[in-house]
């Protein structure tokens, strides 16, 4: 039976990060699912996105049960994901030792584990089932949390440091991570982010090539400038680029001291 034809791509969309009206058809993606996914790119803060975002209950399923593959037994490279957790966490020895740490998308909870080792209050969080199933099967003595942003900013807990790697470009828009660091970072508090780079030297210049334009699991694809851009218009001010020699942003960014907690 012959699939029905594709509705017409319209040639405009709104920017999820900085509201223009006008961000302009880019090219199309073909997701793991073999649907067609338009993407725009802003022409004010040069984000690249997926329009229209799958709806809630299509990224509900399939962060549920199908992202990774994991379960309570399994997680891919699991022994690997370990070793790099405890080497990578010495970097934020300043940000973790005595602190109360979140790691927002935690997946199996390497990380949490890692940074529980240098001392910090640690809690992690993940909208995958099978991710925190592993967790909470290996890392008993830490805990996690499987639940959206919305319900866990609802808990009033505060952090001293949110580690979030490989999240931003899963999600629909970043309104509401970042309503979640809004409440949820202390002031002189710090976030960690990390990202595909759509800007980096080593990124394809023919998008459709690279590896992580990969729809329905990634959604929004950020050059440094627009991240920094995001950070900046809700109150951070960039405290390091660590850099990457692969294609993805890492850094490292903190609200004021003095600043309001909303």
């Amino acid at each position: 039976m012959n699939q029905p034809p594709c509705p017409p791509t319209p040639q405009e969309a709104p920017c999820p990060v900085c509201g223009n009206a006008h961000a302009a058809f880019a090219f199309h993606a073909y997701g793991y699912d073999l649907n067609r996914y338009d993407l725009f790119r802003c022409p004010t803060c040069a984000l690249v996105f997926v329009s229209p975002f799958p709806s809630a209950e299509a990224l509900g399923a399939f962060y549920h049960t199908t992202y990774r593959q994991a379960s309570a037994s399994f997680y891919p490279k699991a022994s690997s994901r370990r070793w790099r957790a405890i080497w990578r966490s010495l970097a934020f020895l300043p940000q973790v030792v005595g602190k109360d740490v979140l790691d927002i998308g935690c997946g199996g909870g390497f990380m949490v584990e890692a940074f529980t080792r240098l001392g910090g209050r640690v809690l992690g969080l993940d909208i995958s089932q099978n991710s925190i199933d592993y967790a909470r099967a290996h890392f008993g003595h830490c805990t996690f949390y499987c639940e959206s942003l919305t319900e866990f900013r609802k808990r009033g807990l505060q952090f001293d440091f949110v580690f979030t790697s490989e999240v931003l470009e899963h999600l629909p828009g970043p309104a509401e991570f970042m309503q979640t660091l809004d409440a949820i970072v202390r002031p002189g508090g710090f976030v960690y982010a990390s990202a595909p780079d759509y800007s980096h030297p080593r990124t394809p210049s023919d998008l459709t090539l690279w590896d992580a334009m990969c729809p329905p699991e990634h959604l929004l694809f950020y050059s440094a400038d627009t991240l920094i851009r995001l950070f900046t218009d809700h109150g951070f001010t960039l405290y390091r680029n660590f850099g990457s020699k692969s294609p993805a942003h890492s850094m490292l960014f903190r609200r004021p001291a003095d600043c309001c907690m909303q």
